[in-house]
């Protein structure tokens, strides 16, 4: 991928290059962990005129702001220009909550699969298609839908959207289609995009970008991921919070690795939601439980809507409320983090994924300490 622009940041060195911008981000108060823009390398965030490093902020360190050059600047618009996007259709709009908020769409995208074939040649896929770049829970989207009154996908949503399907399943379901087959998971609450989205019918016309992302993956080893963490039988801790939690995490679980995993290795589901009425995939815990993950839902009744439930929101209130009751549920067993954990913390590996920045942080820190590994702790919302 052709490189950009570049920011780094001086405690930790760590630098970005600069991938596909979708589109400014509307809040200076955006969560450090969750990336607004596209970037190849380590999680970042871009938040007014600075960056912040999320690295940093998982040391517990100062978080230092970085400035855009002009270099990165022209990059960013560059690389707009140059993202790819592939015509796609809503073929269908599932309710997956009890109150009707949290829709799961599904989405084909033209993506024709072209073979070779002669006397001497097995039949053989020409090139690569879409769905072949999908291979890993925590993967994402950029995603245009039509604006009211219109018939082309022009409106470009403020942010990245995690594959909810499994990348197995999502390859099952397209191999024998002209076209890729994925889910994604929206909340109505979730502000003007969400809501849009959360509309589409049947036939509802978007475009979708490639898929970006290294999915659920360390911000300290790039070796380390969720793979690695199933391929050595580690204790799966699994933590998130509305659609933006929930999305990806759907996807690990129903993974053939990690269902594979979790017949003989302890896999723990912490999901905050305001309640049992606007949790996602409600209807599905039964099955997950009876194929090994010990679903634990936490419900915070003072969330109000995806806009805190995700991490959008910025009432500091919030996220206290949102940070004790996440410490009393994984920390507050009876036999101690150990017990929520069902093996030792040095050999744990944690997935997070919706919560809001400052949150992350602190929870991230609090993991540390009580012995889980920084770098086995995963992130899929950076990019």
């Amino acid at each position: 991928m052709q490189t950009s622009g570049l920011a780094s940041c001086a405690p930790c060195t760590r630098v970005w290059v600069h991938t596909p911008v979708i589109t400014p981000c509307s809040s200076s108060n955006a969560p450090r962990a969750v990336s607004r823009h596209w970037w190849q390398g380590r999680g970042a965030s871009q938040h007014s005129e600075h960056v912040s490093c999320v690295r940093c902020d998982a040391m517990g360190g100062s978080s230092p702001e970085l400035s855009r050059s002009p270099e990165l600047l022209e990059g960013m618009q560059e690389q707009q220009e140059q993202t790819k996007w592939a015509i796609a259709t809503v073929t269908q709009n599932r309710n997956v909550s009890a109150d009707g908020c949290m829709r799961s769409l599904t989405i084909s995208i033209d993506d024709p699969a072209h073979f070779i074939e002669g006397r001497k040649l097995e039949r053989r896929q020409d090139g690569q298609r879409w769905i072949d770049t999908y291979k890993l829970p925590g993967q994402m989207i950029g995603i245009k839908f039509c604006p009211e009154g219109q018939n082309e996908p022009t409106q470009t949503a403020k942010r990245l959207y995690a594959i909810s399907s499994s990348p197995y399943e999502s390859r099952r379901d397209s191999a024998m289609l002209d076209a890729s087959i994925i889910e994604v998971l929206v909340d109505r609450n979730g502000g003007a995009d969400e809501v849009a989205l959360a509309d589409l019918g049947p036939g509802g016309l978007l475009a979708v970008s490639q898929v970006v992302g290294r999915g659920y993956a360390s911000l300290f080893n790039s070796y380390v991921g969720l793979l690695s963490a199933a391929e050595d039988s580690r204790p799966l801790l699994l933590i998130g919070m509305g659609a933006r939690g929930m999305g990806p995490l759907r996807a690990a679980i129903e993974w053939t690795p990690v269902q594979a995993h979790a017949t003989a290795n302890p896999v723990t589901l912490f999901y905050v939601a305001q309640g049992q009425q606007s949790a996602a995939y409600l209807a599905d815990w039964d099955q997950w439980r009876e194929a090994g993950v010990r679903v634990q839902p936490v419900y915070i009744p003072e969330l109000q809507g995806e806009a805190n439930a995700s991490g959008n929101g910025n009432a500091t209130a919030n996220n206290t409320i949102i940070q004790d009751e996440l410490e009393q549920a994984v920390f507050g067993d009876e036999q101690g983090f150990m017990g929520s954990l069902g093996g030792d913390p040095r050999d744990c590996a944690v997935l997070i994924s919706g919560l809001p920045g400052p949150v992350t942080a602190t929870l991230t820190r609090r993991l540390t300490l009580e012995g889980i590994t920084r770098e086995r702790v995963l992130f899929c919302d950076f990019i």
